[in-house]
């Protein structure tokens, strides 16, 4: 399986992104773990996503 990447909509396994920050930080998480074996779901990615923007809110206070 592969990660069905669209830069250009900034998806990732049709999960939409609205920053390319939080798009490749969460697509960088995704393929570093996939050389590992790990094929990520959409739920995955939406559960990293939150994560990401989670993190990105904490960073500006």
């Amino acid at each position: 399986m592969g990660l069905n990447i669209n830069t250009e909509k900034l998806t990732i396994l049709g999960v939409p992104f609205d920053n390319r920050k939080i798009f490749n930080c969460v697509w960088y998480a995704l393929s570093t773990n996939m050389i590992e074996g790990w094929q990520p779901t959409v739920e995955d990615v939406k559960r990293l996503k939150e994560e990401a923007i989670a993190l990105s809110l904490e960073e500006k206070y």
